[in-house]
């Protein structure tokens, strides 16, 4: 499942194509030596941002940079981690840095005591800031670009450059008001720059509280609702039918989305329909029409004409014309076309009919009735239940369901034990078996031998199991009340009006 997840979602991105190859912007993004998330950061910017982003995506997280008691006054980037961590790096660099080579290759590096003594000031791990410089120097010869000689501090400009970018692409994990869009609950990182509310773009961490409970945090750069709203898609409408609504239960439904978050969302009931939704009006209403939830005389005066069409199509083991949800709902749309329903007026006052000889001829409806609904079995009259089983076949060409016909003998229990398959009445199609079991519900079965198995057990599959013997003493004897008990039990019972009084 997370595998399949991961594949789609790399194709929405377009980081590889319908044959899981990479694509053109894929290759770019893989070529970085960086996370996917940062990368396609990276190649989307542009070149004045480069320095920051080869920063933060050489860092891990501003938590593990700096030890408990750290000093960040001064460079705090007041909604992003991201950016105070890049501050961190380039305050370090502006005291103790320099452009240096490592086996001929060009890199930041910085002056022992003097970044010994910064360091200790800052609270800051300088493996950390090593590190970071090694891996901003791969990103650069990446994307074939001189490692910068200056390391300017980030501002509030370019706090909201790369907040846009973010909200452009959102290649992170978002979490809006500490929700996930699956609605997992997030809590902002207690050492984080950003807002429990709102929205934070990041990385989300899991680990197990004092109870051994899963929880999940963030830490990243808190985005505002207004540059979310700015990409954000609005999903094509759709009309919903409610029974409930005395006015008008035809409304219109309009949501905007932005990385499957819902910003926004509203509904207006419609009486006339617009010209280019007519067509999803027509069908709304003939899909309630169908389900029986619209208030309108065909779904009463159609019910018995459904139910014979459908019977029909269980007798014929598939063979006639299958009248589903779908269906009913297609052939009640084309008779909607066909009068020019425009309205929900027009629709109440709308003749939708179904005829069982449109789907099933005349004759064949016939010699599908004179089928029989009983079968005698050791003189006993035992109900047959028509049906259709769906299988699936695998072809050298796709994977087709099938639908095959059946035929259900309802058998009593006491039969059912002592059946034997020469006394099985011969059929043009498989048997299958069911035994009611009263509240125990029912036994089913493909094979004779599978039901008995069945019925010989102490329980069914969808009984309840087997309830535990009760605890026994070290002499093998079950433990009773004591006889003390009892008496204190009983005279209880007496004082309170019980039936030993």
């Amino acid at each position: 499942t997370a595998y399949r997840r991961a594949f789609a979602n790399l194709q929405e991105r377009g980081i590889i194509n319908e044959h899981g190859r990479l694509s053109a912007y894929g290759k770019a993004v893989e070529a970085l030596p960086v996370d996917r998330a940062w990368a396609e950061l990276i190649v989307n910017a542009d070149d004045e941002l480069l320095p920051y982003l080869a920063v933060m995506s050489s860092i891990e997280s501003l938590h593990r940079m700096t030890r408990e008691d750290r000093d960040l006054d001064g460079i705090i980037v007041s909604g992003s981690d991201h950016l105070t961590a890049y501050n961190l790096y380039a305050e370090a660099y502006q005291e103790a840095g320099y452009i240096g080579e490592v086996y001929g290759l060009p890199r930041h590096l910085f002056d022992s005591e003097g970044m010994a003594e910064w360091a200790e000031g800052r609270r800051v791990l300088v493996k950390s800031l090593e590190d970071a410089a090694l891996a901003m120097a791969s990103v650069f010869r990446g994307v074939g670009l001189p490692i910068p000689e200056r390391m300017p501090l980030a501002d509030d400009a370019i706090l909201r450059r790369f907040r846009d970018l973010l909200a452009r692409l959102m290649p992170f994990d978002l979490a809006i008001d500490e929700q996930t869009s699956d609605g997992q609950s997030v809590r902002v990182s207690k050492t984080s720059m950003c807002g429990s509310w709102g929205a934070v773009a990041g990385t989300l961490r899991y680990f197990s509280d004092r109870n051994g409970e899963p929880r999940a945090s963030i830490e990243g750069t808190q985005i505002p609702v207004e540059t979310l709203r700015r990409y954000a898609q609005r999903q094509p409408a759709e009309f919903v039918y409610d029974a409930t609504r005395k006015g008008s239960p035809l409304t219109l439904q309009w949501k905007i989305e932005y990385s499957k978050f819902e910003l926004q969302s509203g509904s207006e009931p419609i009486e006339k329909f617009p010209v280019e939704l007519i067509a999803q009006a027509r069908h709304a209403l003939a899909e309630a029409a169908a389900s029986g939830e619209a208030r309108h005389g065909a779904v009463h005066r159609n019910r018995v004409a459904i139910e014979e069409v459908r019977q029909m199509y269980r007798r014929s083991g598939g063979a006639t014309t299958r009248l589903g949800l779908a269906e009913l709902t297609a052939h009640y749309a084309r008779q909607l076309e066909a009068q020019n329903v425009d309205s929900v007026e027009a629709f109440r006052v709308a003749r939708l009919e179904v005829r069982v000889d449109d789907f099933v001829a005349h004759d064949l409806r016939e010699q599908l009735l004179a089928l029989p609904a009983t079968i005698s079995i050791r003189d006993r009259e035992v109900e047959i239940d028509y049906d259709v089983e769906e299988t699936t076949t695998t072809d050298e060409v796709a994977t087709k369901p099938s639908v095959v016909g059946v035929a259900r003998l309802r058998l009593p229990e006491k039969l059912a034990r002592t059946l034997i398959e020469e006394e099985l009445p011969a059929f043009d199609r498989p048997l299958r078996f069911i035994v009611t079991r009263g509240q125990r519900g029912a036994v089913r079965a493909s094979t004779l031998d599978e039901l008995q198995e069945i019925l010989q057990g102490p329980w069914t599959p969808t009984d309840a199991p087997p309830i535990e013997a009760k605890p026994r003493n070290f002499n093998g004897r079950k433990q009773h009340q004591s006889k003390t008990t009892a008496r204190k039990t009983s005279s209880t019972r007496a004082r309170k009006g019980g039936r030993f009084r």
